[in-house]
């Protein structure tokens, strides 16, 4: 795992000090217990092999040999009862850091996206996003639970080791050479397993990928009968994604391995060479003894680090997405002297705008004036920059070169979330939230009264729709509750953006996916949106712009007309031949039989 990642996981896990602090005293604590076994081990075998010296001595001058083993088995078994007791604290204590890691991550992660610009998540895969709120999460959890466990671990096998060297110093240094020909292969294994989670990492974010694409796409898929393509493509990934779990179970198995020959080894070795030294007279059998449950018991706690280590290693590349995500900073953010926007703006300039998305252009040399009250339409071929623009009027992005007022005022000058409360948007795809039809249409002003709520979507032209459903306005919809039409879904954004009641007005292209009528019911509620409204309207449909103070025609990122219909009917060729090629697409309305007659 990388330093940054580790860094990021230990200041992540301090979510608690009362916890740590609990933690760290049963680990502790423990750790002790663990020696004193140890030695009370070796002085009960002292007592009942020699009888003389040591705590069993001591107790049997004063009330015999026979009363005294069992005051040293007692605290013997008071040592075992206690460690179980401090076992079962740090578990649960582990539990509840963990847990409250977890949760405090996930909100930390969703706090943060959303303060992220919207370049932000342009850029990004939407496959590895949820990967990263729902696995990666998941497996930092992992991760911050192996750190935890590798201190408890580490505390009970430091205990083991101090009552092993106080049994034999010698011994425990033959033990030491032994352990490194076990420590240096688990290192470069766990170096491998932390290569392999990257791989992991971006395997699994091409598996969601292709499922999200397969969910959005499913119409498309099945007309063109490519379901068994489809299937195939997400069984090869699937496959790969595997093969790199299974390589990584194999290196911790390995690491599993390597640890438990190297206990067998050194407890040949403790055997040979502690048998030699009793043979000698260098050291008794108790002594022997204990030191054997020393290094046999040393041994659990040294597997479970290894193994915790190797989980971390595991989990590695999810650290670091997690880390990397929340080193994250907005693109678009307020100027350290950013001032509110108090009110509405009165003017909404823009002068010689320009934006570069990447390497290309987008928009070059925009410049007009919008007044408080107008309409002004936007127009003109796909990929011309129309949607690029009201992203900039909404600053979603900032300009390349020129700049955009609000009174004079740079929109970079004002703090964002200011600008942000005086825009209402109806984006070109509905968007409705999982939850209910009220609280969709409350998200433009959750404090609304019901009254007000309804007054919105009788303007919106969707009130005595939404009574028609089974719960009226408690009806859920959105994903995972009742499917609404597009046009159905788009009013209740109109009436999202009526409740907020917001100056600057925003719709891009709401009516281009609708059928006539739909589109009829939508545009009352358009026209009722856009009243006393600052409005900008890119439209597909030339005859939706029939309110538009003046239209606006964008051809290849540059402004080619500014006028009314009649006057860019006149100067802009353009935007003649789309009103000319429209009418002519237009079918002629269906005579009456006594128009026919």
């Amino acid at each position: 795992m990388t330093a940054a990642a580790t860094r990021f996981l230990l200041r992540a896990a301090s979510v608690d000090r009362r916890l740590l602090i609990r933690f760290t005293f049963a680990s502790l604590t423990r750790s002790a217990l663990s020696m004193g076994i140890l030695v009370l081990m070796q002085q009960f075998l002292a007592g009942v092999l020699a009888g003389q010296g040591g705590l069993s001595g001591y107790f049997a001058t004063r009330m015999g040999r026979g009363p005294a083993l069992y005051v040293v088995a007692g605290l013997l078994f008071c040592c075992y009862l206690l460690s179980s007791a401090l076992t079962y604290e740090g578990q649960m204590v582990e539990q509840r850091i963990i847990r409250a890691f977890e949760l405090k991550l996930l909100d930390r992660l969703v706090r943060h996206l959303l303060t992220l610009s919207v370049g932000f998540f342009e850029r990004q895969s939407h496959g590895d996003l949820i990967q990263a709120i729902r696995l990666d999460v998941t497996k930092s959890r992992t991760a911050a639970s192996a750190c935890v466990r590798m201190g408890l671990e580490a505390a009970l096998a430091v205990g083991y080791l101090a009552g092993a060297i106080w049994v034999s110093p010698r011994l425990s240094a033959i033990v030491f050479l032994v352990m490194p020909l076990a420590v240096a292969p688990v290192l470069v294994l766990a170096r491998r397993s932390m290569r392999k989670s990257f791989r992991i990492r971006r395997r699994a974010s091409a598996l969601y990928d292709s499922v999200l694409q397969i969910i959005r796409g499913i119409r498309v898929i099945k007309i063109f009968r490519a379901e068994e393509s489809e299937r195939a493509r997400i069984e090869r990934q699937a496959r790969g994604f595997f093969a790199i779990c299974i390589e990584i179970a194999q290196a911790e198995s390995m690491g599993r391995m390597l640890l438990e020959s190297v206990a067998g080894l050194s407890i040949v070795v403790v055997v040979i060479a502690g048998g030699f030294q009793v043979l000698h007279g260098g050291l008794s059998w108790p002594s022997l003894l204990a030191f054997l449950m020393a290094v046999r018991s040393i041994h659990a706690p040294i597997q479970n680090v290894n193994t915790a280590f190797m989980e971390l290693q595991g989990n590695a590349a999810s650290v670091d997405r997690i880390a990397s995500l929340l080193a994250e900073r907005p693109q678009i953010c307020d100027a350290p002297e950013a001032a509110p926007a108090s009110r509405g703006p009165r003017s909404i300039r823009f002068e010689n705008v320009s934006f570069r998305y990447g390497d290309r252009a987008t928009l070059e040399n925009i410049s007009f004036e919008v007044r408080a009250g107008e309409t002004l339409g936007i127009v003109g071929p796909s990929g011309a920059g129309k949607t690029t623009l009201l992203s900039l009027m909404a600053r979603f992005f900032d300009p390349s070169s020129g700049r955009i007022t609000w009174d004079g005022v740079d929109l970079r000058e004002l703090q964002l979330a200011s600008v942000h409360q005086h825009i209402g948007l109806v984006p070109q795809s509905s968007f409705l939230f999982s939850a209910t039809a009220s609280d969709n249409i409350r998200a433009g002003r959750p404090d609304a009264s019901n009254d007000e709520l309804a007054e919105a979507a009788r303007a919106a032209e969707i009130h005595e729709e939404i009574l028609a459903l089974p719960a009226g306005y408690a009806t859920r919809i959105g994903p995972g509750g009742r499917a609404l039409s597009e046009g159905q879904a788009q009013r209740v954004s109109v009436a999202r953006a009526l409740l907020k009641n917001a100056p600057v007005l925003l719709l891009d292209e709401a009516t281009s996916s609708l059928d006539s009528l739909s589109e009829s019911k939508l545009q009352l509620a358009v026209d009722a949106a856009v009243r006393g409204r600052t409005t900008f309207v890119v439209a597909h449909r030339l005859s939706t712009l029939r309110r538009a103070t003046r239209i606006l025609v964008i051809d290849d990122g540059r402004a080619v007309g500014l006028g009314t219909h009649s006057e860019l009917m006149i100067s802009c060729p353009l935007y003649a031949e789309m009103w000319r090629a429209q009418q002519s697409s237009t079918p002629s309305p269906t005579p009456t039989l006594a128009e026919a007659g």
